[in-house]
């Protein structure tokens, strides 16, 4: 007879539990998406070096707080450098999407962002892992309609913010991929700390550099309580979930599941913000939608097909 399972075990197996992933990753997508709007706001009222500084400090500062048995018990210098490159990649992408957030709408720098799901298989054959399937180049071609409903929506000109927001998706696209090669055999958790810690490095020199300081006025309770989210909640909280989260469910479902923050983006604005929908951008974003479901589900779909073939 075997014993009875301990307390201990019962939370492990509820933690490695398919659902409760599932909802870690859906709760990093809502987390991402209402900050689009609440972002906003809080570069209308301080400068952007200066927010995403106390942002990536924050979370750099938690990450290493919760893995620095990890990270300095046995310094992996691989592990170090990768992360340092990964972070600036990414920080580039992060301060295109918060610059172009100040010339466009919440909702349309949600989706745009979004798009970095139909580019990852291109960038990722760009650095040698692969061509892409008919699937993904079909998802490119429906987001590049999409994208161009989007970006005229509000006349023949393209708004810069827009122009920003879509070079940022190119640029996260690219350091998904290189995450994918270059992480191989390294401690995500240990890397990702690293990458946090890239990111505020880089937004600390952009600021001095810029002048990008505050006044202090800017200092209220509600923007500190912005800046606490975004650094606790939407970087480093999320992206342990979103770790965790991957390591249990198909990756192709977490990466649906994840891209769920371009539609909660749109909402969110349309509630909170008073972002307004016109027609040529509903169909816009609904193509961009599709082209994102599509791309990530393409390999499911190729495998199906090719199983029925």
């Amino acid at each position: 007879m075997s014993p009875a399972p301990t307390q201990s075990q019962d939370l492990k197996a509820l933690l490695r539990s398919d659902g409760v992933a599932k909802l870690a990753i859906v709760f990093c997508a809502t987390a991402w998406g209402i900050s689009f709007f609440i972002m906003k706001d809080a570069i209308s009222q301080m400068p952007v070096p200066f927010l995403l500084t106390v942002r990536f400090a924050l979370a750099a500062a938690l990450m290493f707080v919760l893995f620095r048995h990890r990270v300095f018990d046995r310094l992996d210098r691989r592990c170090m450098r990768v992360g340092l490159l990964l972070g600036i990649a990414d920080w580039g992408a992060y301060a295109l999407q918060t610059v172009g957030l100040a010339y466009t709408t919440p909702g349309k720098n949600a989706f745009l962002t979004g798009c970095y799901c139909v580019i990852v298989p291109f960038a990722a054959w760009a650095i040698g892992r692969g061509r892409p399937s008919r699937l993904a180049v079909l998802a490119a071609g429906l987001c590049v309609v999409g994208l161009g409903f989007v970006a005229l929506d509000a006349g023949p000109e393209p708004n810069v913010g827009d122009v920003l927001t879509f070079a940022c998706a190119v640029l996260f696209a690219f350091q998904m991929a290189l995450t994918s090669k270059l992480s191989v055999g390294l401690d995500i958790w240990v890397l990702t700390s690293w990458e946090m810690l890239a990111m505020g490095a880089a937004s600390a020199v952009w600021m001095v550099g810029t002048g990008g300081y505050p006044t202090p006025d800017i200092l209220t309770p509600a923007n500190v309580e912005v800046l606490v989210f975004l650094g606790v909640v939407c970087s480093a909280g999320c992206s342990c979930l979103l770790n965790y989260g991957l390591t249990v469910v198909d990756p192709s479902v977490g990466a649906l599941l994840s891209s769920l923050e371009s539609p909660i983006g749109v909402v969110s604005s349309v509630v909170f913000a008073g972002e307004v929908l016109t027609g040529r951008l509903v169909v816009g974003l609904a193509l961009i939608a599709a082209a994102i479901v599509l791309s990530e589900m393409a390999p499911k779909i190729a495998e199906r097909l090719g199983r029925v073939g």
